[in-house]
């Protein structure tokens, strides 16, 4: 923008009536306005004579307040002001400002312009646009958060990512309304490196010919909101060169795609870890394979831990090659303390079928799971679950099928080659355990369960014990099951009984009720952490929630209380009264 110096009214009225600068350059167009104020008091001051009013002060006097007025002018131009950018009118580049919570935009010849709470929209979200959006989190400790409104970008003929994320710093995508990201052959819909957060609102990513939906070469995190991911022609849905983190109640679809002359993409690709936590719904499709396998639902180099939610991972079918996995850890094992979880491998035309959960290690302690191993048509079938280690402990629910094949078919839970023996952990099962292993053709052929201890339907009452000798009152005993601090009420607030079992370093609360609170103090958990207590799952009927003591503990005093409410199948947690 390029100052008229106020020269005549004429110039103002033409520069402030482009509507586009009202946008572009709030702050500039608001001391403009000002400014012209100004100036028409000096025009019109030497007619107030005229008008019968008092004569005006000393011109000393005007010249004063005229350099006041000017500092104050100079003042109110520091601060940066909200801006709405507009897509259409080229590609935007946001970078970190140099006053915290600011940030530097970029489009044609507005070159970074002080912004804050930056805002990227379509005039018409019917049609979309070309234009490109990069972040630039070039600093280590640079933080940018833009906040994407009802966007819709196709980048398909420029060979570019619809959202660019580059740097090594931290960057948040606000997400609001509807938003479109198509890009080009071997372009993601989202690029990030870095940080990336995605957060709220809804968003649709396309990859294309390869292309991964969305893809990170840091940390991806997808916290609340509902986001769909989709590869191309053995594009990955979600890929991750660091860990991936589902948490806050979102809503994921990711599927790979399908290869045409190589294997299908993976739904979710980590090489650093996944992580899906309680309340978020997760669905991961691998492709299908052509000449070789089917891509996975969920893979990763490092870990998969799912402590909540709901999980349906499958496996992509292969013609030439094998199914793909439903889900799958190279190395750092599988582990699901909670949640409802489904992993189906896929199944092979010439080759084997996927399996339902492979990995070195896997461990379950509670929530629901099924695992189904996939079949094949001129191989051998997949296995249920397929691992060197089955540790399977706590209130689980557990059904595992074998996969059907015209070689052989499968096992439902392959440990170290063989079909594990039930009996044998018998023992570290808690109660209300189920596991169920079942053949190809779904019969059962093992089967173990924990009964569920009744409880009460009304308070507990405490049992008196018995009068002393002398006389004395009788002193209530503490109700079975009891933890020192903790206690647990049903939906009318009334105190109930409940089963805690310790497994490892992980201590189980169990309760046979839909809707239960569990409350117990930081000081109570400070004691449980000292006798080597790392995480204590509460489990009601339909849900299950898993919370680590290190980090309760690193949240409130010593007399703040914990209080988990499970209602059905959504639970919340507060510390010391705040939401977290």
């Amino acid at each position: 923008m390029q100052f008229c110096l106020l020269d005549s009214p004429q110039k103002c009225y033409n520069c402030i009536n482009r509507t586009s600068i009202f946008f572009q350059h709030p702050k500039e167009v608001f001391v403009c306005c000002l400014i012209v104020s100004l100036r028409c008091v000096f025009w019109v001051a030497p007619f107030i004579r005229g008008w019968g009013i008092d004569s005006p002060r000393p011109a000393s006097q005007r010249a004063a307040a005229f350099i006041l007025t000017a500092a104050m002018l100079t003042t109110l131009a520091a601060p940066a002001f909200a801006g709405t950018w507009y897509i259409e009118d080229g590609d935007i580049t946001v970078k970190a400002g140099e006053t915290k919570g600011t940030n530097k935009v970029s489009q044609g010849a507005n070159q970074e312009v002080e912004d804050t709470d930056t805002i990227i929209t379509n005039r018409n979200e019917g049609t979309a646009s070309s234009n490109t959006v990069t972040i630039d989190a070039n600093g280590k400790n640079d933080k940018v958060e833009v906040t994407l409104k009802d966007v819709n970008i196709d980048t398909s003929s420029r060979n570019k990512a619809a959202v660019s994320v580059t740097g090594s710093g931290n960057t948040t995508i606000k997400l609001d309304g509807d938003n479109a990201l198509k890009s080009d052959t071997y372009r993601s819909g989202i690029y990030g490196s870095g940080s990336l957060t995605i957060s709220g609102g809804t968003v649709t990513a396309n990859g294309d010919d390869g292309g991964s939906g969305i893809s990170s070469s840091g940390n991806l995190t997808i916290s609340g909101g509902t986001v769909t991911a989709n590869g191309d022609d053995g594009g990955r849905g979600i890929y991750s060169r660091g860990g991936v983190t589902i948490s806050g109640g979102s809503t994921v679809t990711a599927k790979g795609g399908s290869g045409t002359n190589s294997s299908g993409g993976y739904g979710i690709c980590s090489s650093g870890g996944v992580t899906i936590s309680c309340g978020s719904t997760v669905t991961a499709n691998g492709g299908n394979g052509g000449s070789l396998g089917g891509g996975s639902g969920i893979y990763s180099n490092g870990s998969v831990t799912i402590s909540g939610g709901t999980v349906n991972a499958n496996g992509g079918d292969g013609q030439d090659g094998y199914g793909g996995d439903g889900i799958r850890s190279s190395s750092g094992g599988v582990t699901i303390s909670g949640g409802t979880v489904t992993a189906n491998g896929g199944n092979s035309t010439n080759s084997s079928g996927g399996y339902g959960i492979s990995s070195l290690d896997v461990a379950i302690s509670s929530g629901t799971v099924t695992a189904n191993g996939g079949d094949s048509k001129d191989g051998y079938g997949g296995d249920g679950i397929h691992s060197n280690d089955i540790d399977l402990s706590g209130s689980l629910e557990l059904t595992a099928k074998a996969g059907k094949g015209t070689q052989s078919n499968g096992k439902a839970l392959s440990q170290n080659g063989r079909e594990l023996d039930l009996n044998a952990i018998k023992d570290k099962l808690g109660p209300g355990a189920k596991v169920t292993a079942t053949d190809a053709d779904g019969k059962v052929i093992d089967q173990v369960s924990i009964p569920r201890p009744v409880e009460p339907e009304g308070p507990v009452i405490p049992e008196e014990s018995s009068s002393s000798s002398d006389g004395g009152s009788a002193a209530p005993s503490a109700p079975a099951f009891s933890l020192p601090g903790l206690t647990v009420t049903d939906k009318d607030g009334q105190r109930i009984s409940y089963t805690s079992t310790q497994s490892g370093n992980t201590l189980t609360v169990c309760v046979g009720r839909l809707t239960a609170s569990f409350r117990i103090s930081l000081a109570a958990l400070r004691q449980l952490r000292a006798e080597d207590i790392e995480t204590i799952t509460f489990q009601t009927v339909l849900c299950s929630t898993t919370l680590s003591l290190d980090e309760l503990l690193a949240m409130g005093g010593e007399d703040a209380e914990i209080v988990l409410i499970h209602h059905i199948r959504s639970s919340t947690l507060t510390v010391g009264g705040k939401a977290v």
